[in-house]
């Protein structure tokens, strides 16, 4: 579009897609820009995305519900004016300049609705009462939000509005089995309404109200002038109505199970932990899941569908035994029934056998018998323990075994645009930007300045990369020393002051980054629950094998002194070097690993 003319954002939301993606981004094309925000689809839709449609700006948010999705991503949009397109659905040309002509008229309307023909195996129906469908699709994002309905969500529109004169197509469904899987989707998400809203079933729900949806779209609507197809799509509908209730009565069969879950310790633990929660959630959909943290470790799992509460302990309770007990004494007025503890330290432990649950779980030592009424022994040499440990504890409660999943950060689209904009002002956001995780949480923690300087000169030389740095105000001496042992021409591609207001906005602005480089830490975490590439440094004393999480993809990779020297540890636990870790640290140099994260710059940067 031309720059005298209004412009305008084309959005969508998806989910495994790749037989629409193609034909819906080249269908927005007309779009200044083109915002896709993705629910970590398993077939190749981010795939196709990124290597076939690169000026795509591109997202992934894990899917909670229709309305939450859709206004994250209209607050990605960089425009006023929004398309928000289903990737099944297409504009033909008349329909194209009729939005493009509307829009630069800069009418009083606020939104516009379009009609939608449906499209099944490959033909549109006729006479059908899904083509009475209007929905709007065109609209200013500064006066427009979706409803907070789990499904069939509206947009709320703060003006007037109107119908185009062009229908668009919707190829909503390629056959039987399609339509089937898409209408149970949403016969789950609405019972999940219906139950919030304490609905119970009842014989009516299950006979009347499916029959009538088949009478209603077959014969009222005319669907049998469609032959075979609109006698499957009647079928399907009435189908889809009773499994509503269904799926409704399994909730309150299920019944409303509260649950705490336990875990006082630092951000990356805190972050691994909430994997529980989502876990619980996805096997007891109706309980209510609380969770007790630190107030410092709280931002990293705010906006969590899975978590129900946050329940904050405070230092206080660690201090003073009286505290702790009247904190206790609390906890057991909520009347949990289950407990599982993922700290499994004294407090935590009285805390749980204080709760009065019936069911308490937690790791298994010689004295949590005592605290606990079902416990689990942890492998430490186990791949993933960190997780596997996690989900052990969620699997003593489900007595179910889950893949292997890692937990994921809830920000919001404001945060999103908040960071965007916050970057836009100090770097150059057509460029790549690298986060360094200059410093971890103490010495012993942190690769040596000279090396450390060494890395980013390397990576400077084989990128077009900015790189920001990030570290605590308390470490501002130690980065200034590695910053001055870089080379100039590294100097001048690094963002040293970067002021960041909290936790929230730090993962925002992470999020916006290409990669994270550096020291393991909690930012590693985050920046792998954010879906950004990492390459992390572990320390001569940490287990890598407990926390080098998702390096079997190309997306992250991670280098410890035992990959090059495994003769200094021999069989012995890493934790056992803690004291060493200074002079262990010298041995850990670039030369060793450069061959490595160049593999990684060229697979997540380009060089």
């Amino acid at each position: 579009m031309s720059e005298l003319n209004t412009r305008i954002s084309a959005l969508a939301i998806v989910f495994n897609e790749e037989h629409n993606i193609r034909e819906y981004l080249q269908n927005m094309s007309f779009a200044d820009e083109i915002v896709v925000v993705d629910s970590y689809s398993t077939d190749r839709t981010p795939q196709i995305i990124k290597e076939e449609f690169p000026h795509v700006r591109f997202y992934q948010r894990v899917f909670d519900d229709f309305s939450s999705q859709r206004n994250y991503t209209i607050d990605l949009a960089k425009n006023d004016w929004v398309i928000f397109f289903d990737a099944d659905e297409r504009v033909t040309q008349k329909g194209i300049e009729e939005i493009v002509a509307t829009v630069d008229s800069h009418p009083e309307e606020v939104a516009f609705w379009v009609k939608r023909i449906f499209y099944y195996e490959g033909r549109p129906l006729v006479n059908n009462s899904l083509n009475e469908d209007r929905t709007a699709r065109v609209f200013r994002k500064s006066k427009c939000r979706y409803s907070d309905k789990l499904v069939h969500e509206q947009l709320t529109i703060n003006g007037k509005s109107r119908v185009l004169k062009y229908a668009i197509q919707h190829y909503s469904f390629k056959d039987k089995e399609d339509f089937l899987s898409k209408r149970l989707q949403y016969s789950k998400l609405k019972a999940k309404e219906f139950y919030k809203e304490g609905i119970k079933p009842n014989i009516f729900h299950f006979t009347v109200r499916p029959a009538f949806r088949f009478f209603k779209y077959y014969v009222l609507k005319f669907g049998f002038i469609n032959g075979r197809r609109g006698y499957e799509i009647a079928s399907i509908l009435g189908h889809h109505v009773y499994m509503r209730y269904v799926y409704l009565e399994e909730m309150y069969a299920e019944g409303g199970e509260k649950i705490l879950v336990i875990q006082q310790k630092m951000i990356g633990d805190v972050l691994t932990s909430s994997i529980i929660c989502d876990l619980l959630k996805e096997d007891c959909p109706t309980a209510q899941v609380d969770y007790i943290v630190h107030d410092f470790t709280r931002p990293v799992i705010e906006n969590n569908p899975n978590i129900d509460n946050i329940i904050v302990f405070k230092e206080e309770y660690r201090k003073s035994r009286l505290a702790l007990f009247r904190f206790a004494m609390a906890i057991r007025k909520s009347e949990y029934d289950a407990v599982i503890d993922a700290y499994n330290k004294w407090e935590s432990g009285i805390i749980t056998l204080f709760s009065g649950a019936k069911i308490r779980i937690g790791y298994k030592k010689w004295y949590t018998s005592f605290f606990y009424d079902k416990t689990i022994s942890p492998d430490w040499k186990a791949p993933n323990s960190a997780l596997v440990h996690r989900m052990q504890l969620a699997e003593a409660f489900t007595g179910k075994q889950h893949p292997i999943v890692y937990p994921k950060i809830y920000l919001t689209g404001s945060e999103v645009a908040e960071a965007r904009k916050v970057l836009e002002a100090r770097l150059d956001t057509s460029l790549p930007v690298i986060m360094i995780s200059l410093l971890g949480s103490d010495e012993i923690k942190s690769m040596p300045a000279p090396e450390m300087a060494a890395l980013l000169d390397f990576t400077v030389q084989n990128s077009n990369a900015q790189l920001l740095f990030n570290y605590l105000p308390k470490q501002v001496e130690q980065a200034r020393e590695i910053y001055s042992l870089c080379r100039p021409e590294t100097q001048q591609r690094i963002l040293f002051d970067l002021y960041i207001k909290g936790l929230r906005e730090f993962m925002a602005v992470l999020s916006q980054c290409s990669a994270l480089v550096g020291n393991e830490g909690g930012a590693v975490n985050m920046a792998k629950a954010l879906n950004v590439p990492t390459f992390t440094i572990f320390s001569p004393w940490i287990n890598k094998s407990s926390w080098d999480m998702l390096t079997d993809t190309d997306k992250h990779s991670a280098v410890h002194l035992q990959d090059y020297y495994p003769e200094i540890y021999g069989d012995r636990h890493p934790k056992e070097f803690k004291k060493d870790s200074l002079e262990l640290y010298k041995k850990l140099k670039l030369t060793l690993f450069k061959d490595k994260l160049l593999d990684f710059l060229e697979k997540n940067i380009g060089t």
